[in-house]
């Protein structure tokens, strides 16, 4: 009898929790409606200052010379493109020389960018990039990124609005071409655009995305500058964080940009999935925890597993793995325009399976591997090499 009532305080505890991760649910897809329907910023009225693109490159994927030719093809005038690479025998040097002579018209300058200036190799490379900037406006955008033409018009105007001292826009996956590649924009539509989506609405978002970071030299000094950032892993979160803490507004612009991760494979997914989930509990350590809360599926086969199989509750299961259906579809070919297949949003549940496991996983360490080093993320979000 004793375990009876157990099994009915799990059964009620988790019926509690999957309808607060489906209220979650609820919110996401509100949200994801909501700002799929905000409009650009208006263009005219706003001034043409000048823009530096900084931009880390290291090595060549399948779709690098699309992604830095995107940033050179922009109807906008005046730019500047600073091509950073910190090893002299890149391979990537030749694409960039050739994009440089192939685009004239446009203010490319390609630096070699060897000292060492952190334990974060994008932001050492941002560092020595800095400084020969041209213009007070600094866009800075991972090299696996590529946008349309007006992304810097709409960028700069956005970035003119009254109190906005940061712009970043969401990103969905472009080309896919291993099972990684796709879990990866799975869990871009499924898990992470929603999760901005509800955090711009509910509390405002005091960090940015990789994809784009733009702001001006004055605010970037004012929030410290980057050589802050050296030793910190995300180096995108911690300096949207702190331009919000000196009084800026973090705009998120409704201008979907991509990230080509085409080749990644299903380790590589994996690996990557915990480095971010482990660098996110250390930086919202109560942000994360709660975080725990959208994991709908898994509180619904507890529930179901708990009311002893009843057919209802599998009945909340089905249910369950339709509304995240919806969701990633929602969030995938509604606001972010994406290419993934229908058939891939069959893998959600699966997703949404090794989500948890990473989630459980992230709680039971500190070290993250990347770009084949080994590293502690301390408290306070930044590295600790421990291997070389």
């Amino acid at each position: 009898m004793r375990r009876d009532k157990n099994l009915s305080v799990l059964f009620y505890l988790f019926l509690t929790l999957w309808v607060a991760a489906l209220i979650y649910q609820i919110l996401a897809l509100g949200s994801l409606a909501r700002f799929s329907r905000m409009p650009l910023p208006s263009l005219s009225g706003h001034s043409h200052p000048g823009v530096t693109v900084l931009k880390p490159v290291r090595g060549v994927g399948a779709d690098t010379r699309e992604c830095l030719t995107s940033f050179l093809n922009q109807a906008y005038a005046p730019f500047q493109v600073l091509f950073g690479v910190a090893d002299p025998q890149d391979r990537v040097i030749p694409l960039l020389k050739e994009l440089q002579s192939s685009f004239p018209e446009v203010d490319v300058e390609i630096l070699v960018c060897q000292a060492n200036l952190g334990l974060n190799p994008k932001v050492s490379t941002l560092r020595q990039l800095e400084p020969q900037a041209r213009y007070d406006y600094l866009v800075i955008s991972d090299s696996d990124i590529k946008v349309g033409p007006d992304y810097l018009q709409q960028v700069v105007a956005a970035l003119q609005e009254p109190g906005v001292g940061l712009v970043t826009c969401p990103y969905r996956a472009g080309k896919m071409r291993s099972l990684g590649a796709a879990f990866e924009a799975l869990s871009i539509s499924a898990d992470f655009i929603p999760s901005v989506a509800v955090a711009y609405y509910v509390e405002g978002i005091s960090f940015g995305l990789g994809a784009t970071l733009a702001l001006s030299r004055q605010v970037l000094a004012q929030s410290g500058g980057l050589a802050v950032l050296a030793d910190y892993l995300a180096d995108d979160y911690q300096l949207g964080n702190r331009v919000a803490q000196v009084g800026y507004q973090i705009r998120l612009l409704p201008y979907v940009v991509e990230t080509h991760a085409s080749e990644e494979t299903f380790i590589g997914y994996l690996a990557h999935q915990l480095r971010w989930a482990r660098t996110y509990r250390v930086c919202r350590p109560r942000g994360y925890f709660a975080y725990g809360i959208t994991q709908v599926l898994i509180f619904a086969l507890c529930t179901w597993l708990f009311s002893g199989l009843a057919p209802w509750a599998l009945g909340i299961v089905f249910a369950t793995i339709m509304v995240r259906g919806i969701v990633a579809y929602g969030s995938e070919h509604r606001l972010l325009q994406g290419q993934l297949p229908w058939p891939y949003l069959a893998l959600v549940p699966l997703k949404d399976l090794l989500s948890f496991g990473l989630w459980l996983l992230s709680f039971m360490g500190d070290k993250v591997r990347w770009q084949g080093k080994l590293y502690r993320v301390k408290p306070s979000g930044e590295l600790d090499r421990i291997s070389r």
